[in-house]
């Protein structure tokens, strides 16, 4: 009798031991810290052929973004990411210190705290902001199937076999790099108002970045993601809205002559 309880005990172990592999794995990527969003420095100065450089306040970023964006979506084969709570800040002040520090640097106007110091007043409307990351069948079935080989190989018999083919097929899905592809993508709409209230320029661009990575089909490199693909992302938005706005403050220039003539 004892010799067929060991007998059990030894069949029961590898499908034991593939069971928590599975659900070890299952948890990869569920938790994690925060994402932090750490944006490039931009090296164009626009302050070259301004008369004078005018004041500005930014007023507010409303989250216009789809319920997709803000909660995320999906688990295997398409992930729409990042979701709200996985931000450091709210995703407003994301996108206000990337824009602060790009009008900062090109020093396109001056910024102020307050917006009775300004002479305009910008407000932003976020209309899309997010990545997506798309992995195929294969990502999942190719690793699994090499790992499965492997440990059908190793097994002494059926039942081990088995066993050892369900481990190292979860432990090599999770661990062997496949390709993925990534899209990210930035929508922002500007209104610039002078000190009356009145309507001066509104303006919206998209801006996307797009490109591969090999992954485990398992991993969930958010952080690294985020700074290699929705960064780049904003900042062509960000490009788009600045060069424009740029234009409009000129135009305004001429226009809106100083009393003074200076």
């Amino acid at each position: 009798m004892s010799e067929m309880n060991r007998s059990s005990r030894s069949r029961r172990r590898p499908w034991l031991l593939a069971a928590v592999v599975a659900a070890g794995l299952l948890l990869v990527g569920c938790g994690g810290t925060k994402i932090e969003f750490h944006y490039p420095d931009e090296q164009i100065d626009f302050s070259q052929g301004v008369w004078r450089t005018p004041t500005l306040y930014i007023d507010k970023v409303t989250d216009m973004r789809s319920p997709e964006q803000r909660e995320g979506s999906g688990h295997f084969f398409t992930i729409t990411y990042p979701k709200q709570d996985a931000w450091a800040q709210p995703v407003t002040e994301v996108y206000g210190l990337a824009l602060a520090q790009d009008l900062d640097q090109t020093q396109l106007v001056d910024l102020v705290a307050f917006p009775g110091q300004a002479e305009f007043v910008l407000s932003v409307d976020l209309l899309s902001l997010g990545a997506t990351l798309k992995r195929t069948p294969a990502s999942f079935l190719v690793p699994g199937l090499m790992g499965a080989g492997l440990g059908a190989a190793l097994g002494e018999d059926a039942s081990g076999r088995i066993g050892r083919a369900l481990v190292l097929g979860f432990l090599a899905t999770a661990a062997i790099p496949m390709p993925t592809q990534h899209h990210a993508e930035a929508e922002v709409r500007m209104t610039l108002r002078d000190a009356a209230g009145d309507i001066v320029w509104q303006e919206t661009c998209f801006g996307e970045y797009e490109g591969k990575k090999a992954m485990s089909a398992t991993a969930r490199e958010d952080q690294e993601l985020v700074d290699r693909f929705l960064s780049r992302a904003v900042k062509r938005a960000n490009g788009c809205l600045l060069g424009q706005l740029r234009q409009a403050l000129q135009i305004y220039e001429i226009q809106h002559p100083p009393a003074d003539g200076s």
